[in-house]
């Protein structure tokens, strides 16, 4: 008899198949050895029934470069399924540098409760979806199997079928045996009770009540991938990237017809369903007091942050205390926040005196968390505690890039860094920064008073900003600064000059480089072109009254007057800064390479010469930032960030 060869065509072709995937796995983790082995690590585990997408979920949350992923055939964690001894766990998280690492112990939710138990600071994930749908995906996958099973729970054998049927309550099996009653089962029918069986532990376990456990419906999962992946991520505590959820399509919900179930069983399930359905977490209270630090409150980006963060949390309840050295935006805090006035605008020099100043402060007002807005600030809040007792919550808005290498290390006295784009924590690691530190939540604005203006409110702005009926306006908003490389919209304006002579440009802020802004717009012939129209406090109205938005900035981090301009349905044209990938897509904006004037010339002219597709644009612009950035998410997932510093 002749013995098969030891690597036949199939086994070949197999191996084949696998070699990109095992590839990419052995080269993520050598990548992930620059975290080194002695920095905390965050554990996850993924429970649910079988078929309910636990595999794309794992799959997806794979795609980052800081996770590790143990899935249930993975045989170092699992043994036939199951999860191995803690011991073994323990060892595995400690063998391997990524900062989160998720297991999907899906054959042992039914000890969900006590896993979680047993590794403290660990969260979990139930996966649901929708009865039908896991049964006709069942039943190709295991034809009778589940069949049996739920015989066996009829007839009483509870011992045989292992996990299956370990710790069933007892109303579970009764609910069973009572819709069951009367006929054979077909294999669509148990099915259907395999996923009641399972997925009545979630509350059988008292796990929707445990704030270390998050539901995820299915259905939300691959009909509004972005949102909900992002709130999946920012629970494990994993940095997200919109694009890991690229391939997520809704293409699997209802692929084949509801399966005939006898009626009282799909009322059984689709009770069930409707529990699931109609759950909502009770909301964890924001942390109280905070204490917001800004070394101004003057015209700026990260200035409007903490005064929308502040008025947020005062808003939640919470008793907030802004220090600053003053500005004008000082009067735009909620009267509810308490605002204290401090030597903090230039400590350099002076970091001893100004601490102690600050140390004052902690001590009247006992905040639960100091969050920082400024590097300066951040320095500020270590130096002001002797012994380290109020955690240290870092905002990163962005410095130029030569920068970070200065920066990133001086940011390890933060408990968390809270990045405002990918890109900007990407530098921060590149720089020096521990990667787990550091957590992504995207800017927000208040997108309320912002959307188109009409008729006379429309036609008044305009004039003001220099552009009459016919004109194409193109507005900028932004500190007068070297950063937002303003000299850009003069080469531009004369580039077009004769093309497009509709075009209209209003730089709306003030700052140090007015004059020498003045003087080249004269050198450049564009005054009648270009209009400074200096700072304004009706942005809303201004940007809604325009055609265009322009971002011409060398470095971000995520600018605000961006999501403004999108909320408020202009299309934008932004240089390739940090952020810009994240906020636009082809579908809302043109993204042209910084310093280009070339390129921002002729993004300019594309939408000049294409009125439908600029307002289309612009449409798409305002429904992307109402979805995904309002300052609600922004400052809800901040309070979650300041929360696992204050109770990890």
């Amino acid at each position: 008899m002749t013995e098969p060869a030891l690597f036949s065509r199939e086994h070949l072709r197999d191996l084949q198949r696998a070699a990109p995937n095992f590839v990419r796995r052995q080269l993520k983790t050598l990548r992930q050895g620059r975290h080194g082995w002695a920095h905390p690590r965050r554990l996850g585990f993924v429970f649910g029934c079988q078929r309910s997408g636990t595999k794309m979920v794992m799959r997806v949350l794979d795609q980052s470069p800081d996770t590790r992923i143990f899935h249930e055939n993975h045989a170092s964690a699992f043994s036939d399924f199951q999860l191995r001894s803690d011991r073994t766990i323990r060892a595995l998280v400690a063998l391997n540098p990524a900062p989160v690492q998720i297991f999907k112990p899906i054959c042992d939710s039914q000890e969900a409760d006590h896993i979680l138990g047993r590794f403290p600071g660990a969260r979990g994930v139930w996966v649901m979806r929708h009865f039908d749908d896991v049964a006709n995906s069942a039943v190709v996958k295991w034809d009778e199997h589940q069949r049996e099973l739920i015989q066996a729970v009829i007839d009483g054998d509870l011992e045989t079928w292992g996990w299956r049927t370990a710790r069933l309550p007892d109303a579970v099996v009764a609910d069973i045996r009572r819709v069951a009653a009367g006929a054979p089962l077909a294999p669509h029918e148990a099915a259907a009770l395999f996923w009641y069986m399972r997925n009545a532990f979630f509350f059988a376990l008292g796990l929707h009540e445990d704030p270390r456990v998050l539901l995820v419906r299915y259905a939300d999962l691959v009909s509004s991938p972005g949102p909900t992946f992002r709130q999946l991520f920012d629970f494990l505590g994993v940095p997200f990237d919109p694009a890991h959820a690229d391939q997520v399509r809704d293409s699997s919900i209802g692929r084949r017809p509801p399966p005939d179930l006898r009626p009282a069983i799909r009322e059984l399930c689709a009770g069930l369903l409707a529990r699931f359905e109609a759950w909502t977490p009770a909301p964890r209270p924001v942390p109280s007091p905070v204490m917001l630090m800004i070394d101004t409150l003057y015209t700026g980006g990260a200035e409007r942050y903490v005064v929308t963060v502040a008025n947020w949390f005062a808003a939640q309840g919470a008793r907030t205390i802004v220090v600053s050295s003053g500005g004008n935006q000082v009067g735009d805090l909620d009267e509810r926040v308490i605002f204290e006035e401090g030597p903090l605008y230039n400590v350099r020099g002076n970091i001893l005196s100004v601490a102690g100043h600050v140390s004052g402060l902690i001590e009247r007002h006992q905040p639960q968390a100091l969050i920082c807005n400024s590097l300066a600030t951040t320095l500020l809040a270590r130096a002001a505690q002797t012994v380290r007792r109020v955690p240290i919550v870092n905002v990163a808005h962005g410095w130029p890039a030569d920068k970070y290498s200065t920066v990133a290390p001086l940011m390890r006295v933060a408990d968390r860094i809270v990045a405002v784009s990918p890109e900007v924590r990407r530098k921060l690691i590149a720089g020096g920064t521990d990667a787990p530190r550091i957590q992504v939540v995207y800017n927000g604005v208040d997108c309320r008073p912002l959307g188109r203006r009409s008729g006379d409110e429309a036609a008044a702005a305009r004039a003001e900003l220099g552009a009459g009926p016919g004109d194409l306006l193109v507005a900028l908003v932004g500190r007068l600064e070297a950063q937002k490389a303003h000299q850009h919209v003069m080469a531009v304006a004369a580039k077009l000059r004769e093309s497009h002579p509709r075009l209209r440009f209003a730089l709306i802020g003030g700052g140090s480089r007015k004059d020498e802004l003045h003087a080249l717009r004269a050198a450049a012939g564009v005054e009648d072109r270009v209009a400074l129209v200096g700072l304004r406090r009706d942005i809303p109205v201004l940007l809604g009254s325009a055609d265009v938005f322009f971002n011409c900035s060398d470095w971000e981090g995520m600018p605000l007057t961006t999501i403004e301009a999108m909320a408020s349905g202009l299309p934008v044209v932004a240089t390739a800064t940090e952020g810009a990938a994240e906020l636009l897509t082809p579908e809302t904006g043109i993204v042209v390479p910084v310093g280009d004037v070339d390129a921002m010339a002729a993004a300019l002219a594309r939408l000049a010469d294409d009125d439908p597709g600029r307002l289309a644009m612009g449409a798409a612009a305002r429904e992307r930032a109402l979805a995904g950035f309002s300052h609600e998410r922004m400052a809800a997932e901040l309070a979650h960030v300041v929360d696992t510093v204050v109770r990890p």
